[in-house]
């Protein structure tokens, strides 16, 4: 699977995203509405049209070994989460702090999410409270096939985020953690395709193999992108210590 990767140069700032990947941790979906649920589209085969928009569930850290040294271009930023496991900064932390570098935000900025992140407890972060919760309703005895069922429906609570007046949203989507007992929100970022710059237009036209699309960063992205990560350290105790550390090491806070 091919990642995204933030580029920056001595002119640009941007997110390279692969762009025909039905699977992975970005790909196109399409919805006529943000209250719709997206469905995956296969960019190779289906035309790109105005209500298709790039899912990206962006990360801000990568256990600091020899592979992923390659994947990061702040490898000499290392930090401490709250595991006490060595990481270093990646994907929203390449933005943020090459946004800072580049005059897109102010330290300022930076101190007061860091604060609003760190004064909050861990009994106000989404996995902890009761009213952001997974439920199901009552068993109710259904025949399918001759056969007899109890039918439930089980709800996975869902919040999203839109940034100011942008089409650009947040979706945080709490569920089973996969390989542990409790619960897990997860956080994607979703980029409508009017917002990205391609090298060809491509609007009426499937996709070419390996073909990528450039989300520029300019001053109001580069504040969408720490208020991620205002809304990261809202996730969980775990996600709040982490955030915490990241902007104490990028920024000597």
């Amino acid at each position: 699977m091919i990642e995204a990767k933030v580029v920056n140069t001595e002119k640009d700032l941007y997110v390279e995203l692969p762009m025909v990947q039905p699977m992975g941790k970005v790909r196109v979906k399409k919805r006529s509405f943000f209250s719709e649920y997206g469905q995956p589209v296969a960019t190779r085969q289906v035309e790109i049209t105005s209500d298709c928009y790039v899912e990206w569930q962006i990360g801000y850290d990568l256990l600091k070994n020899e592979e992923n040294e390659q994947k990061t271009s702040l490898k000499d930023f290392v930090f401490k989460n709250y595991k006490g496991e060595n990481k270093y900064l990646y994907e929203l932390c390449e933005i943020v702090y090459y946004s800072y570098k580049k005059g897109l935000l102010s330290l300022a900025q930076i101190k007061k999410i860091y604060e609003d992140v760190v004064s909050l407890s861990d009994n106000e972060t989404f996995e902890q409270l009761d009213s952001i919760c997974i439920s199901r309703t009552d068993p109710k005895e259904t025949i399918i096939n001759g056969v007899n069922f109890y039918k439930m429906t089980v709800s996975y609570p869902l919040l999203v985020h839109k940034f100011g007046e942008y089409e650009i949203f947040a979706e945080i989507v709490v569920k089973e953690k996969q390989r542990a007992v409790g619960t897990q929100a997860m956080l994607y970022v979703c980029l409508p395709v009017n917002v990205l710059k391609f090298d060809v237009e491509p609007m009426g036209r499937t996709l070419e193999s390996k073909e990528v699309a450039r989300w520029v960063i300019g001053k109001s992205e580069a504040e969408l992108s720490m208020e991620m990560f205002r809304i990261f350290g809202m996730l969980s105790p775990k996600h709040k210590k982490d955030v915490g550390a990241i902007l104490e090491t990028m920024f000597d806070l």
